[in-house]
């Protein structure tokens, strides 16, 4: 068994909630959309197993999953309808965050443990676990965990929260509104930073303590090691290509890390080889009368106490250089198989009896005995022999496959970085006729102080009407002022680099009609 016994907690915020997930939360698929969802190498839904799945109800008792008449979506705007929650308008560009998403699970030999006990479980695509029953542990850890969700979030605010038994490893799905209540009117809404901080310092504080907090009160009591936070990071799933610079820069740093520890290390050998040279110095010059007995101790205890110190230094440079190595290994490593589209094939374990003859040797007719032994034995080899030629070749399918994908996300990458070089060019372009017009009009002492005049009056709050020398009409300036979060010197640059703007192409429009 794995001797990393960690619990697992994954907590992400949603503005939406849709169908499809709702349904793959209550398992609402017949056998075709099971079947479907297996072809995905990663996917391993085990139809025999899907029975042994539940979920708390809001009564806090165990129910069979998916036993309510509303589905998960239609529960959740319900909730929200009652807390007064409204999206944006459709085509805004930004949504509130409506609910949180978690997942917890474990370490993946005690959570199969918590399920099933000692009964035998086969995780491979397509076996056979009709057998299987669910243990008790499993419940009360189920239960245990809605217990710490509900004394945090409120138990109305638990919209869904599904176990499920069918998948590799066992683990809860739990779908929670955070509430708050407005400064004013103490009116209860769907607040996410009463719960989860106004930014991403309070997020990871918060974060830490729902680490600990779920480990004192439910993960330590089935064995289960406090999780590793992410600090408030937000943790995104990057394309193939970023992952790779990722481990590829964080190998360099760390390689610069070990040689500078290596450095160090020289440089405290040097220091410490330094004053064992001194000692045997004064020990010659003791043993010569150079210098009396006293000024030999005085100088003796110094320089030993000079190379301890350096000796406790050394050990601990000498620890982590040790612990970079180690690291710079594994990124290594990491960055190797991230590169390599081929994985190694698995070992497959299959169960395998030796045929044994246990009949009688007949007196008569031996030889006809003997070649029916051989030909029941050699049916037997050959069985086996075909079920683990289909397990390599279901492996060696799933390499083509994910070899497949990874050349259409390499073409995928390239023609978005097309788009991308092509987008880059044009805006420069653009950027390049603005600054060249700007330039060539703010060489005009009248145009040049006119600008600074209306930036000097925006700046200071006053309202500016900007005029066009061609056709005499003019307009008010719109301007959204300072922002709250704006520093002085990038409000003043803002407002300088508008105005310029703006009075460009006033005098460009002017120029035209002229």
């Amino acid at each position: 068994m794995n001797t990393d016994i960690k619990q697992a907690m994954h907590v992400e915020a949603t503005k939406s909630f849709s169908t499809a997930e709702a349904n793959e939360n209550e398992r609402r698929w017949n056998d075709d959309k099971i079947d479907r969802k297996n072809q995905d190498a990663t996917n391993n839904y085990d139809k025999t197993r899907m029975k042994l799945n539940f979920e708390i109800g809001t009564d806090g008792k165990i129910h069979p999953l998916g036993y309510h008449e509303k589905p998960l979506e239609v529960r959740l705007q319900e909730r929200l309808s009652e807390l007064g929650w409204k999206p944006f308008k459709p085509d805004s560009k930004i949504q509130p965050n409506c609910c949180a998403r978690f997942i917890f699970g474990g370490n993946h030999d005690r959570t199969i443990e918590m399920a099933f006990g000692d009964q035998s479980v086969n995780l491979e695509k397509d076996a056979d676990n009709s057998h299987l029953h669910r243990c008790e542990e499993i419940e009360h850890w189920a239960k245990d965990l809605y217990g710490w969700c509900a004394k945090r979030y409120g138990q109305k605010n638990i919209v869904g929260f599904q176990v499920h038994l069918d998948e590799s490893s066992p683990h809860i799905h739990a779908l929670i509104v955070p509430v708050g209540q407005r400064t004013k009117s103490g009116r209860e809404c769907v607040m996410w930073s009463a719960k989860f901080g106004k930014n991403r310092f309070e997020y990871g504080q918060i974060l830490k303590d729902m680490h600990t907090s779920l480990y004192e009160e439910v993960g330590s009591k089935y064995g289960l090691e406090r999780g590793d936070s992410i600090d408030g990071r937000n943790v995104q799933h990057l394309h193939k290509r970023d992952y790779i610079r990722k481990l590829t820069k964080d190998a360099k740093q760390a390689e610069k890390a070990v040689k500078g520890l290596q450095t160090m290390i020289q440089k405290l050998e040097t220091q410490i080889y330094s004053y064992q040279t001194q000692l045997e110095e004064i020990d010659k010059s003791l043993a010569s009368g150079q210098i009396a007995l006293r000024e030999y101790e005085s100088q003796k205890s110094e320089i030993q106490k000079q190379i301890s110190e350096y000796q406790t230094k050394l050990e601990d440079k000498s620890d982590k250089l040790h612990e970079k190595e180690q690291e710079l290994e594994l990124l290594t490593k990491d960055a190797a198989n991230a590169r390599s589209v081929i994985q190694p094939f698995r070992n497959h374990k299959v169960d395998f009896t030796p045929p044994r003859i246990t009949a009688k040797v007949p007196v008569f007719g031996t030889d006809k005995w003997v070649e029916r032994q051989n030909q029941h034995i050699a049916k037997q080899f050959t069985e086996i022999v075909r079920k683990i030629e289909s397990l390599y070749r279901n492996d060696a399918a799933r390499q083509i496959e994910s070899a497949q994908r990874n050349v259409l996300a390499d073409y995928g990458e390239l023609f978005q970085l097309r788009r991308d070089v092509k987008m880059l060019a044009e805006n420069y372009d653009n950027l390049k006729s603005i600054f060249e017009t700007m330039l060539d009009q703010m060489a005009n002492p009248s145009i040049r102080s006119k600008i600074f005049a209306i930036a000097d009056a925006l700046i200071g709050g006053t309202p500016v009407t900007v005029s066009s020398s061609g056709g005499g009409s003019s307009s008010d300036l719109r301007w959204d002022g300072r922002r709250p979060d704006e520093e002085e010197e990038a409000y003043r640059r803002r407002c300088l680099m508008f105005v310029i703007v703006t009075v460009c192409k006033q005098q460009t429009k002017s120029y035209r009609r002229k």
